[in-house]
């Protein structure tokens, strides 16, 4: 079963995801277990914890929460979280001393992008489903009984699954308004689309002669689709398609694409979804480790390393938080979960990011490429660019554009911002070939701006 199916409360299959058109070039397939890392690729560079050390810090935050100071442990977890260490038993613990002092949210806030199943075993995950029963959110409690059930082991264990499911139902009928999923995707699939090449690329003629030459070592990472997760809405509600934010979420992994392209050591894939009104997509739930890997076979088409992550919204639409986790999907391990609070927490987070996966420095390629200095400006310019691109092949009806001419003079804002970043030139440049394309008129305002930066280098 599909996650994005699954997610949604759905129980059939989901649709195959839609591949962006590319050209007839086989990818160049990353070796089973290469002899030693590709360069520019992830590095062991987490810190190593000693049992004394890792008590120590497990003590000290439980004594923070117990003078009710949950951002000092949190801090405390994160340095836990994000040490060389089998987790299974600091998150049992972490998740149960916050249940138990109270913090029922910051359980699932903390362990939920965080938890897989396999590698964190059985204990955290009934920690982490009894506070999704706990805030009376039946759907994500069914989707993770799901996830456990391979987890159990005894009779004991199954008769109290067994009630874990009757809670579930039992929810379920109490509020079945409330728990049916979000409401612009019930009992519907989310169909997949996969772009193998920066964004932009599509919409120039030779566009891929810009790219680097990959090496045959070349490690394939996925940029999943973050979550939007809205501040005082039901749990697992879809935002919708115009909420302030929606470019910045649905641009991001685009984004990371693009610097992962002009990385020599990743062959990256960029995630996106189609709701069925023909919007792009805009989950509510972070992918974790084991639904990637069920999107990515390793018989078919496994990946080595993968980036999931959440954007917390304001009632209002700023940005209040985000989470960006960093798996190795081919050993089902969370390498890195990096959080930051507040509406900087892009920009504190972006380099972190690049320097963890070490795509810092980018290869030898035709385009003299540097990574973006505005992550927000340049993934919400991205978001424009495929939806234009979508709409040209046909995957996005063409009225989902209108009105054009904002988007335009919004690419054609950012380009002029950044005159030392090809790739926002040339995001605009891809743009309007598709407006030709499409046959809509580009207004004389971006008209003009195109013909001054027709020169630029």
């Amino acid at each position: 079963m599909g996650f994005l199916a699954s997610l949604f409360g759905q129980k059939n299959s989901p649709a195959p995801r839609a591949a962006a058109p590319r050209p007839a070039a086989v990818p160049l397939a990353a070796p089973e277990e290469p002899a030693e890392p590709a360069p520019g690729t992830l590095g062991s560079t987490a810190p190593v914890l000693d049992e004394a050390t890792l008590a120590a810090l497990l003590a000290e935050a439980r004594a923070h929460l117990e003078r009710k100071d949950l951002p000092a442990a949190l801090q405390l977890y994160e340095q836990i979280a994000a040490a060389d260490l089998d987790l299974s038993g600091p998150f049992t613990t972490i998740s149960g001393d916050l249940g138990a002092t109270g913090h029922i949210e910051a359980v699932i806030e903390f362990l939920a992008p965080r938890y897989d199943p396999a590698s964190h075993g059985l204990p955290a995950g009934i920690n982490l489903l009894q506070a999704y029963l706990h805030q009376r959110n039946p759907v994500a409690a069914g989707e993770l009984i799901d996830l456990l059930t391979p987890l159990i082991a005894t009779y004991s264990m199954r008769d109290r699954f067994d009630g874990f499911r009757t809670a579930v139902q039992q929810l379920l009928a109490a509020t079945p308004a409330e728990a049916s999923g979000p409401a612009r995707s019930a009992a519907t699939d989310i169909r997949l689309i996969s772009i193998s090449r920066p964004i932009w690329t599509y919409g120039l003629e030779d566009g891929e002669n810009l790219l680097p030459t990959k090496n045959p070592r070349a490690r394939r990472i996925g940029l999943m689709p973050l979550a939007l997760v809205v501040e005082g809405t039901k749990p697992n509600t879809m935002a919708p398609p115009d909420h302030p934010l929606a470019g910045v979420v649905r641009g991001l992994p685009l984004a990371l694409a693009e610097v992962c392209w002009f990385c020599a050591g990743y062959r990256p894939v960029a995630m996106s979804g189609l709701t069925p009104d023909n919007t792009l997509l805009l989950s509510p739930m972070v992918f974790r480790g084991e639904q990637i890997r069920r999107l990515f076979p390793r018989d078919q088409e496994p990946l080595d390393y993968a980036i999931a992550g959440t954007v917390h919204s304001t009632a209002d639409g700023r940005l209040a938080a985000l989470e960006f986790t960093i798996w190795d999907t081919r050993k089902n391990k969370l390498l890195k979960a990096l959080r930051h609070e507040g509406p900087d927490a892009l920009a504190q987070a972006w380099p972190q990011v690049l320097a963890y996966i070490e795509a810092t420095k980018p290869s030898t390629a035709p385009l003299a490429y540097t990574a973006p200095a505005d992550p927000l400006g340049h993934a919400a310019a991205l978001d424009e660019v495929a939806h234009f691109f979508l709409a040209e092949k046909g995957v996005l009806p063409v009225e989902k554009l209108a009105p054009h001419a904002p988007r335009l003079a919004a690419l054609a804002a950012h380009a002029t911002a950044h005159p030392g970043a090809p790739a926002a030139r040339l995001a605009f440049f891809a743009t309007l070939r598709h407006c030709a394309n499409l046959g809509l008129e580009v207004p004389p305002e971006s008209a003009a701006t195109a013909d001054s930066l027709a020169g630029t280098p």
